[in-house]
Parts: C-alpha cells; sequence; structure tokens
C-alpha cells in the first residue's frame, strides 16, 4: 500500500526521539535485555489509531550511548504498516507496421486485389472494429487475428479482392495489450466504385452500331415497323402503336425479331428502375422457330458500355452477363438478385447495354447473317414474382 513509511524506518524514528530514548534509559537498568515485546501505536490512513506489536529477538533492547538510539532485532506481529512495492508499469500497445495508402489507396474498383502487411507490439489484435458493406475474404471482423506477442508481432501478409457491392469499406486494425486500457488502432477507408465506361461504343473495328432498325412484333411477318435501335424501351418496350413505350424491363414475354445488315450490331441502352424489386428477375431468349442465319447461333451481352463483345465481363458485372455464339433457347438471365451466381446481376439506378450480333464472340467479324437478316429474341419472365412494374 502506497503511503506508509517502511517499518524499521518507523521504529528507527520513534527510538531516536530523545525523550523517548531517555524514558527507555531511565527504565532499562542495564543496556542488554531479555527477549522482549514492544507495542507501538500509529494512525492509519484511514484515521484510526493502531497498535502495532513488536517481539525483539533474546537480545532483547539496547542502548547506543553515543546517539542515544535504541537497537533491537524485531520480528513484526499484527496491525503493523506495510510498505509495498508498486508493479512495473505495462507498456501501451503499438502497432509498428500499420496500413497505408501505398497499400490501400482511397479510392478503388470492384474486383482490385490489395495487400496489407502489419505488425504490432500487442499481445492480441483484430478487425473487428472494420466496416464493411459486403463481406471481404481474408479479412474476418470476429475473432482474434493475433493471440500472443510473438505472432502479433510477425510480419502479416493479408491479401484482400475489392467485392462487387459498391460502398466505403473501412479496414481496421486494433490492437491491445493486458493490463493496459490503450487500444492501438490502423485504418485504412477505400471507396469502392467500378469504373465509368468508356466514351462512345467499344465494339471492334469493322462493325457498326444500328441507329434505326425494322422490327417484326411477335412473328408479324412482312408487317413490322421502323423503330429507333439504341434504346431498349423502342423495341422491348413496344406493345402496340397505341400504349406507351414501357421502360426496362419492358413488355413481359414480348418476341421481336430485329433485322440488322451484315457487320452491324445493335447496342440499347437501358436504365435499371431505382424503385425495382428486390428478386425481380427476367431473361433475353434466342426464341426462334424460323432463324435467318446459319447456322442459327446469335451472341448477346448486358455490359456497362456500347458494343461490349468481350469474351469476358467487365467486373463488377460476371460472365453471367455473356452469351457466346448461342443456339436456340440460349439466354441471359439478368436479375436484382443478390448473391444467385447464375444471374447477371443489375443494380437499381445503373445503365446498361443489350448488345445483340449474329456472331460469335470469338470473331465478331465473322457474321452468320448472308445479307439482311434478324433472329427472334424473346423478353421472358422467367418467374411468376415479383411481378414486372408494367403488370402492376
Amino acid at each position: 500500500m502506497g503511503g506508509f513509511p517502511p517499518l524499521e524506518h518507523l521504529l528507527t524514528s520513534l527510538l531516536r526521539l530523545p525523550v523517548l530514548a531517555a524514558i527507555v534509559a531511565a527504565l532499562l537498568p542495564v543496556c542488554v535485555f531479555a527477549q522482549t515485546t514492544l507495542r507501538l501505536n500509529w494512525t492509519s490512513p484511514d484515521g484510526a489509531i493502531r497498535t502495532c506489536v513488536l517481539s525483539t529477538d533474546a537480545n532483547g533492547v539496547s542502548l547506543d550511548p553515543p546517539n542515544g538510539s535504541l537497537l533491537a532485532n524485531v520480528t513484526f506481529g499484527t496491525n503493523c504498516p506495510t510498505a509495498t512495492t508498486a508493479p512495473p508499469a505495462v507498456t501501451a500497445p503499438v502497432i509498428t507496421d500499420g496500413l497505408d495508402a501505398s497499400e490501400l489507396p482511397a479510392s478503388s474498383v470492384p474486383g482490385a486485389t490489395h495487400t496489407f502487411t502489419w505488425s504490432a507490439d500487442a499481445d492480441h489484435c483484430s478487425y473487428s472494429a472494420s466496416s464493411l458493406p459486403e463481406t471481404v475474404n481474408g479479412w474476418p471482423v470476429s475473432g482474434d487475428v493475433c493471440s500472443d506477442a510473438g505472432s502479433c508481432a510477425s510480419a502479416h501478409s493479408v491479401p484482400v479482392t475489392l467485392p462487387a457491392t459498391s460502398g466505403n469499406y473501412t479496414f481496421d486494425l486494433s490492437c491491445r495489450r493486458t493490463g493496459s486500457s490503450v487500444v492501438a488502432t490502423s485504418r485504412r477507408t477505400v471507396a469502392v466504385a467500378p469504373p465509368p465506361p468508356p466514351a462512345g461504343c467499344i465494339a471492334p473495328a469493322g462493325l457498326t452500331r444500328l441507329s434505326t432498325a425494322y422490327v417484326e412484333f411477335n412473328y408479324t411477318v412482312s408487317n413490322g415497323r421502323t423503330t429507333d435501335a439504341t434504346h431498349f424501351e423502342s423495341i422491348f418496350g413496344y406493345s402496340t402503336a397505341d400504349t406507351p413505350l414501357q421502360s426496362f424491363p419492358g413488355v413481359v414475354n414480348v418476341n421481336q425479331r430485329v433485322f440488322m445488315p451484315r457487320n452491324y450490331y445493335a447496342a440499347l441502352a437501358f436504365t435499371v428502375p431505382s424503385n425495382l424489386t428486390l428478386l425481380t428477375t427476367g431473361a433475353f431468349r434466342f426464341e426462334e422457330t424460323q432463324p435467318q442465319t446459319s447456322p442459327a447461333r446469335m451472341s448477346m451481352t448486358i455490359s456497362k458500355s456500347c458494343g461490349d463483345f468481350g469474351l469476358n465481363a467487365t467486373a463488377p458485372l460476371t460472365n453471367a452477363c455473356v452469351l457466346n455464339n448461342a443456339p436456340a433457347n440460349g439466354n441471359i438471365i439478368w436479375g436484382y438478385a443478390p448473391g444467385n451466381p447464375a444471374v447477371c446481376q443489375l443494380q437499381p439506378g445503373e445503365t446498361y447495354f443489350l448488345n445483340i450480333i449474329h456472331a460469335s464472340l470469338d470473331a465478331p467479324l465473322t457474321t452468320y447473317c448472308q445479307g439482311y437478316c434478324g433472329n427472334t429474341i424473346q423478353n421472358q419472365k422467367v418467374a411468376s414474382l415479383p411481378l414486372w412494374p408494367a403488370q402492376l
């Protein structure tokens, strides 16, 4: 306990008092005595008067004439003050190599991989204070990532791949030491968003985008219409000449045969409604009973860029958004259905392109169209619920 002088100092101080020494000297006829008991009264920090019982050895108490001190070898008994040594202070934890901008920039794109390196002078560390819109593999937000001084001091190298979900991802490393209330923290926040699509159309050189097209509606052979071929609703939002065009996802199960010359393609822009019901799905299906290409094949993609006929989708889109060289009944299933890998995931409020070509994506300039031709595409509803906006 702090505040108490060592007992031997207390005893020596008391016995050195001139008056006390004189009294003892007067009472003691000789300087060496047999074993005896001394009782010293003292005031504890709480104000109570306590009596400390001291027992001498066989030599008792003696007087040192030159300085008047009383000398004794004693054993401490009950109610005696004690002096304790404070334990050494616990050092605070320190992150010796933290998360920094060279490892994770302020902004990045879905699918990008970044590697964190860190180490700490601490007893245990965790990532639990991180704030992540979507789970990041390799960055667990529960449990400790090191649980003793040795493992925390080791150099950690942690590669992480940013998920498809856009948002602000805060990566937090917090370290602690047993006996210390200090928490050492290193933190980085990255804004994850897909890169803006390239300006203009990115179809291979030698292909031309349709601006208008002749379209036959629901197998009305030789009784079609010429319409805009750059917007989705102009084709798949058309029902009759007397009804307004339906914006995406358009008219349920409508069939449209879009005619295009050799080495032309259609790129239909559409914006997903911001209030589209979760789990809404559909498909663009090569629905053909009388194909006009030989062989009866075609390709389609959904992309953020006009005329993107790449074999692989650009993140955050996946290859579920690519239909290459498909025969009749081939389709792209789209939806607002997070977590379903079989679905081309579309985000409410975002703008996309449905790209259509009568060729394989492996050789987009080698057309299957001999002249001026078109295959039928169905705007298919693949589940009864939720309803599409046109059905409400």
